[in-house]
């Protein structure tokens, strides 16, 4: 690790942001492990595919400097099509790690990480504390932990309900050869319930930033026993952008996530995706689209991790892929041997819209239990002909058909966004992305 992500920028950042001792302690244990272990092997199935190189800060990067990050003045229009209220919501928006206005959250708290105190910081606290991660994975989400800026913690406290979508915009316009290490916790107490939607854009601000830029981001989302979380995370990187992801959700006893993860951006994106049932009765649905265009290249990584009796996952990733575009999937379903009487599914679908469109699926399964249902699927392919025939037939055009199929494929995904106005500008966003079908 050069001098620029090295101790030195450690103590700068933390007299700049003025944080808590724990924090800067944090930051230098993460900075040793990331320096103590090695970079993922060529001959493990969940990173060879991507060269990851291309996500070392080290090579050619350097860490955001604020005060210049937060003097770069986007337009009216760019500021319009990202953070316009869509209806209803309680919206929340910053622009290159700073407030577009000062948050005033009604039955819920919302914080930079350096500015939240008390005993409702524990939870998060244990959350970005804990370990599990595999070697590789924390090689990577250790710059997050050593480098991080731009903190949200957002608590939901005990009692809360029939609260208002909560929508989270985060707009950076990142110069080319720059790092941004965004860092997101939310925690939902016991017996509490909420919708997030969570939103994450790059967003060109002069013609000489362009330039590939790099955001290495981290999500902690904890569900005490109880609490029922629905997480919509949507990713709108620019082209320019290299992306590692490490995103994690712990669910205790009863507690209830529906999750879904839409990748738009960036041209390379490698994300790992965790859920921890580690409380009996625990459930998650879990739900990603992928829609990919130009060389964009996709890598995603899903573990759904039973470590207790009576849980249930349910998974749906779907990928959509124009151009030249390549999306890899892994999903691992680990059951541990105290996770008797556990449900698991996991099911992965590509669509080809083009022949130079590529996608590869692999499913894993590692089950200690012996009273437990399992089951995955996958597939790779282009748009079903007898579809098209069907609706040709109907006196539909072959592009209006193909048009049809497609966001008949990504509709079952749409559906899971908790909010009726988003779930709209997303499919007029990809209806209008999608090129002729060959």
């Amino acid at each position: 690790m050069t001098d620029t992500f090295g101790p030195a920028t450690i103590d700068r950042l933390a007299k700049q942001l003025r944080e808590p001792a724990w924090i800067t302690d944090l930051r230098h244990r993460a900075l040793a492990d990331h320096a103590r272990l090695p970079w993922p092997h060529a001959s493990d199935d969940i990173w060879r595919r991507t060269d990851v190189t291309l996500l070392d800060p080290a090579r050619g990067f350097a860490p955001t400097q604020a005060g210049l990050l937060q003097g770069l003045r986007l337009s009216e229009a760019q500021l319009q099509a990202f953070t316009r209220p869509l209806g209803g919501e309680s919206l929340f928006v910053r622009i290159n790690g700073a407030w577009a206005a000062d948050p005033a959250p009604a039955g819920f708290s919302i914080d930079e990480l350096p500015r939240a105190s008390g005993a409702a910081l524990e939870p998060a606290r244990r959350a970005i504390e804990a370990d599990g991660l595999t070697d590789a994975e924390q090689k990577l989400s250790a710059l997050n932990l050593a480098f991080h800026h731009d903190d949200l913690f957002v608590r939901i406290p005990p009692g809360a309900a029939n609260l208002p979508p909560i929508r989270l915009v985060r707009l950076s316009s990142l110069l080319a050869h720059e790092a941004a290490f965004p860092l997101t916790i939310i925690t939902v107490a016991a017996g509490s319930s909420a919708t997030i939607i969570d939103e994450y854009a790059s967003v060109q601000a002069r013609p000489d930033a362009a330039g590939p830029h790099l955001v290495n981001g981290r999500i902690e989302l904890v569900l005490e026993p109880g609490a029922s979380l629905h997480y919509v995370r949507l990713q709108r990187w620019d082209e320019q952008a290299r992306e590692f992801l490490f995103q994690r959700a712990t669910l205790g006893q009863g507690a209830s996530l529906t999750m879904a993860n839409i990748n738009l951006g960036a041209s390379l994106s490698k994300a790992h995706i965790v859920t921890k049932l580690t409380g009996p009765e625990a459930s998650a649905k879990l739900y990603g689209f992928v829609f990919g265009h130009g060389t964009q290249h996709i890598d995603q990584h899903t573990l759904q991790d039973h470590q207790a009796p009576k849980t249930t996952s349910d998974l749906q990733v779907k990928a959509a892929l124009q151009d030249q575009s390549r999306m890899i999937y892994t999903g691992l379903i680990r059951i541990a041997a105290a996770a008797q009487q556990t449900n698991a599914f996991q099911s992965n679908h590509n669509l080809l819209l083009n022949s130079g469109a590529q996608a590869e699926t692999i499913p894993m399964l590692e089950i200690l239990a012996d009273d437990v249902q399992c089951k995955h699927g996958a597939s790779i392919g282009p748009i079903d002909e007898e579809q098209l025939f069907y609706l040709r037939s109907r006196g539909v055009p072959r592009a209006a058909a193909e048009r049809l199929v497609v966001m008949g494929f990504i509709e079952p995904i749409i559906q899971q966004v908790p909010f009726e106005p988003l779930q709209q500008r997303l499919r007029d966003e990809i209806e209008q992305g999608i090129r002729n079908v060959a």
